[in-house]
C-alpha cells in the first residue's frame, strides 16, 4: 500500500498544489509550536518532546481509523499526509520567480529572490550566487522530496511524521529562537535523520548524471561523519553538473540541476517498485 499511495500522491503534487498554509511545515508553525515555549528552553530533551508529540497523535489517529470502510479511511489519511509533507509551496514559487530575473537577468530580482530561497545574495558574485541558489534548490529538493518518500516507506506515516516535524522545527527555531539553535539540540536532531537519505541521495545524483567524478565523492561521503550534509550534497551535485553545462549559462545550469533532481526521484522511485514487486518492502 506504501508504493500505490506514494504513486497517487505524487501523481495528485503534479496537479493539484496544496495552499501553503495547508502544508504540515506551516500548519506546525503557526499553531503548535508557539504554544510549546516553554519546551524550546529545555534542550534536546524538550525538542526531542516537541517532535514526539505530533507523532504520537498521527499514531493514535492512524490506529483509531485502521480498518473502517476496508482502510479507505487509512488510505485518505496517508495520502493527505503525503501531499501536506510534499512540496514547499512557497519556495516553489519563489524559484518561478528567480528563473523568470535570471532569465531576464534582472539582478535585484535575482537578489531578492536568491533571499526568499535562503541565500544571501551579498555574499556571492553573480556566477557564483548562481551555484549557490542551485545548491539550496537541490537541498530543498531533498529535504521536500526525496527524504519525505525515504521515511514513508522506511517507517510509514508515523516516521514521515517525525520527519516532517523535525524538519518544520528546526525552520522554526531558525527563524524566531536563533540564538538557542544550538542549546535547542534541533541541528543534532536533523544531522541524525539526514544521515542516510542524504547520502542515498547523493549516490543517486552520482549514477543520474553524465559526469562520472560525482560517484567517488558520493561515495567517500560516506565515511565522512564531520561535514554537514548540506555541504556534502552541494559537492557531489557540483561534480555532477559542472561537465555537463558552463556556469555563466546561469539559466542553463539552474534548471539543468533541476532536471538532475527530478531523474533522482524517478530512479528512487524505480528502486522503490522493484523492491515493492520482490516482496521486500510491503
Amino acid at each position: 500500500m506504501a508504493l500505490i499511495s506514494l504513486l497517487l500522491a505524487l501523481l495528485i503534487e503534479r496537479v493539484v498544489h496544496l495552499s501553503a498554509k495547508l502544508q504540515l511545515d506551516n500548519v506546525l508553525q503557526r499553531y503548535l509550536y508557539p504554544l510549546l515555549p516553554s519546551f524550546i528552553n529545555q534542550g534536546l530533551l524538550g525538542t526531542l518532546m516537541i517532535i514526539a508529540l505530533p507523532t504520537a497523535l498521527m499514531y493514535s489517529l492512524l490506529d483509531a481509523i485502521s480498518g473502517l470502510y476496508y482502510g479507505v479511511f487509512t488510505v485518505c489519511a496517508w495520502l493527505m499526509l503525503l501531499l501536506m509533507s510534499f512540496g514547499g509551496s512557497d519556495y516553489r514559487r519563489d524559484y518561478r520567480q528567480y528563473l523568470k530575473a535570471l532569465s531576464r537577468n534582472d539582478l535585484d530580482a535575482k537578489g531578492m529572490y536568491a533571499g526568499c530561497l535562503d541565500v544571501n545574495s551579498d555574499r556571492f558574485c553573480s556566477t557564483l550566487l548562481t551555484e549557490a541558489v542551485a545548491q539550496q534548490l537541490v537541498w530543498i529538493n531533498y529535504r521536500f522530496y526525496f527524504a519525505v518518500i525515504f521515511y514513508f516507506v522506511l517507517a510509514g506515516p508515523v516516521g514521515l511524521t517525525m520527519y516532517v516535524v523535525a524538519r518544520s522545527y528546526h525552520k522554526y527555531v531558525i527563524q524566531h529562537h536563533s540564538k538557542q539553535l544550538n542549546r535547542s539540540g534541533i541541528h543534532r536532531v536533523m544531522r541524525v535523520v539526514d544521515w542516510l537519505p542524504a547520502r542515498l541521495t547523493m549516490f543517486g545524483y552520482a549514477l543520474v548524471a553524465e559526469e562520472q567524478a560525482a560517484l567517488p565523492q558520493s561515495l567517500r561521503s560516506w565515511r565522512d561523519v564531520s561535514t554537514p550534509e548540506f555541504d556534502l550534497l552541494g559537492k557531489v551535485v557540483y561534480l555532477a553538473s559542472k561537465a555537463n553545462v558552463k556556469t555563466d549559462k546561469c539559466y542553463d545550469y539552474t534548471c539543468y540541476l533541476v532536471q538532475l533532481a527530478k531523474r533522482n526521484i524517478i530512479l528512487f522511485v524505480t528502486v522503490i517498485s522493484l523492491l515493492t514487486i520482490n516482496g521486500t518492502i510491503i
